[in-house]
């Protein structure tokens, strides 16, 4: 069996420490990156996990420690936000990500050699210059076009089968930048060593972000992820780093194994930390006994410094205190929360809904599920009768209070103060030290309170308003894409508190763990209807794979009879929502029962009509 100690690393990280505006990410830290890891970079919003990546990358400097690369080390990067506002079409993004970050550390290296005089004395200046030349000619719109045409495979399999080099990058919405952004990064994975993504599952749908675990677990090369996805980690990664404070502590196992792991070492710290505590109340008591004799100066500094020593070791338990709060308790609705009949909606000549029907139950937690653009946002406001319907009808039962989660967080006034926007609609029943335990029980302290919510993140945001949702008595909560942004510790709190919640809840979500975790009903939106499935994400996931192939000759026989056209494969492709691979040569049946999961497989010439 090969271990990490019989390969040789291509990164190596050595005593490396980073300090923005005066506050401490991390120090001394210190890890390896070999050929085939998986890596999950976990943390807090805000700890610094960015801001490695840009070390790595040399787009920022460590203030102490050191970098070792591999002689030739290719490293391609997935940005947080990958889309720049330089980039107005398609053929532009290309055209800049083609500019490998090996080219970008080469431009940067003989940039720093023009910096210096003397250069200019030598013939070595023509030298570097023609260099800079030649890289130039490497990112040209030459180079652009070529990468375009490199990720075509991807951006079909993706669904952008027409999509052309002059397209408007400011037409398209996030999910769908977001998925150009990956077919660049993820074409010709044999040219890179090491892959570095940053929230790569960010405006994804579910569908996509499956697709997306299968071409990294396909990768030849290592990988490094920051994400909150937990079923995306505990698919892919191998080892974990996890940034603890101003520390990154490694773990060389699954997501799985470093749980497991984990609460191990928070025993071990806690036995630390009680043992600490006896120990300082004894040099306490000793000091106050000696100091009560007024003598023994030198034996009196020297148990101060153990007691200074002593103090250093943190608590575990509250360092790794978890946002803990619950709904108010919401008063009681009727049975049927609400029901919706023939309802229809459209947008010009969309169809959000054609003649839907549905009904919601009190007290239960449904997850609202469905591609992206396929209107989830749509039918919670026509809900809160926020957005109209086109046809139809629904009924809201008496007693109802809803309260609305955002995923924009538009209910929040960017202009207040954390602690005036708590108190902003409880000023007569909220007194300020309530206000400011309530927001220090969310994470936020000392002078934060007072920032202007424009000035957080959006993780932070995110936190805000959910405080101010939990604030109140609602027995019906819609909730549009609540964990957005947020940590692995704030997703856990928040399942916990919805999961104690005796109200209902409809969330839209991609997070799958998070779905398992509070649901038990889905409403699945697609083709302008709702389909109702009872029970979890995973369950509906088993009950939608055997809908799409669980048929029998019979079935097919009568498919035939009337609208079941015969395929051949021309190259190899994968249906994710099915977990099918085809391969060349292959005969596949298709008619109205499976044509929407092969359709793009059909514009895209993976598969040709036998006549």
């Amino acid at each position: 069996m090969i271990t990490l100690l019989d390969m040789e690393s291509i990164l190596h990280v050595y005593n490396l420490s980073k300090t923005i505006a005066g506050k401490q990410l991390f120090e001394n830290a210190s890890f390896d990156v070999y050929p085939e890891d998986c890596i999950g970079l976990l943390g807090p919003n805000g700890c610094g996990k960015t801001t490695l990546f840009n070390i790595l990358l040399e787009k920022e400097r460590p203030n102490v420690g050191d970098v070792e690369k591999k002689e030739g080390l290719q490293i391609r990067c997935l940005e947080q936000d990958p889309v720049h506002p330089t980039d107005p079409t398609l053929l532009d993004f290309f055209t800049r990500t083609a500019q490998t970050e090996s080219i970008y550390q080469q431009m940067n290296y003989f940039k720093q050699q023009l910096g210096d005089p003397a250069i200019y004395e030598s013939s070595r200046h023509q030298e570097i210059l023609d260099e800079i030349r030649k890289l130039q000619i490497r990112t040209s719109k030459t180079s652009g076009i070529a990468q375009f045409e490199t990720a075509r495979d991807l951006l079909i399999e993706l669904g952008f089968q027409d999509i052309t080099a002059d397209t408007s990058m400011k037409n398209l919405s996030g999910g769908e930048r977001q998925k150009i952004a990956l077919s660049a990064v993820l074409s010709q994975p044999q040219n890179c060593d090491l892959l570095l993504l940053d929230e790569p599952t960010n405006h994804l749908d579910i569908e996509t972000i499956e697709w997306l675990e299968q071409k990294i677990a396909d990768i030849p090369c290592a990988v490094i992820i920051i994400s909150h996805d937990r079923y995306l980690l505990s698919d892919l990664v191998d080892r974990v780093f996890e940034f603890r404070g101003t520390h990154i502590e490694l773990y060389d196992a699954t997501y799985e194994e470093y749980e497991e792991q984990k609460k191990i070492r928070e025993h071990i710290k806690q036995q630390e930390y009680q043992k600490a505590s006896i120990e300082m109340k004894r040099q306490l008591a000793a000091i106050k006994k000696i100091t009560r004799r007024n003598r023994f100066n030198i034996q009196i500094n020297s148990r101060i410094k153990q007691v200074e020593k002593l103090k250093r070791i943190e608590n575990p338990i509250l360092k790794n205190y978890l946002l803990r709060f619950h709904f108010k308790t919401a008063f009681k609705s009727g049975k049927n929360i609400a029901d919706g009949i023939g309802l229809s909606k459209y947008f010009g000549e969309k169809r959000i809904l054609s003649n839907a029907c549905f009904e919601i139950f009190a007290g239960q937690k449904i997850g609202l599920i469905g591609p992206n653009g396929c209107g989830k946002t749509t039918f919670l406001k026509m809900l809160t009768k926020e957005e109209s319907y086109s046809q139809g009808k629904i009924n809201l039962s008496q007693g109802v209070k809803w309260g609305y989660f955002d995923q924009g967080h538009l209910s929040l006034n960017l202009e207040n103060t954390l602690l005036d926007e708590i108190m902003r609609d409880h000023k007569k029943d909220l007194e300020e030290d309530d206000a400011k335990a309530l927001l220090g029980q969310f994470n936020f302290k000392g002078t934060m309170m007072y920032n202007k919510v424009g000035q957080i993140s959006g993780g932070e945001r995110a936190r805000l308003a959910f405080l101010r949702l939990i604030m109140e008595p609602y027995n019906l909560l819609l909730l549009d894409e609540p964990t957005n942004h947020m940590d692995i510790e704030s997703k856990t709190a928040i399942e916990t508190a919805l999961n104690s919640y005796n109200g209902t809840v409809i969330v839209v979500s991609h997070d799958r763990k998070f779905l398992d975790t509070v649901t038990d009903t889905i409403f699945f939106m697609k083709d302008a209807d709702i389909k109702i499935y009872t029970g979890n994400y995973t369950m509906f996931r088993l009950q939608r794979q055997k809908e799409l192939s669980d048929y029998t000759s019979k079935d097919l026989a009568y498919l035939s009879s009337s609208r079941l056209s015969k395929y051949v494969v021309t190259k190899g492709f994968t249906i994710w929502t099915i977990k099918k691979k085809h391969t060349i040569g292959e005969e596949i049946y298709i008619g109205d029962h499976n044509r929407d999961i092969y359709e793009w497989a059909i514009k895209g010439g993976l598969l040709k009509e036998v006549v």
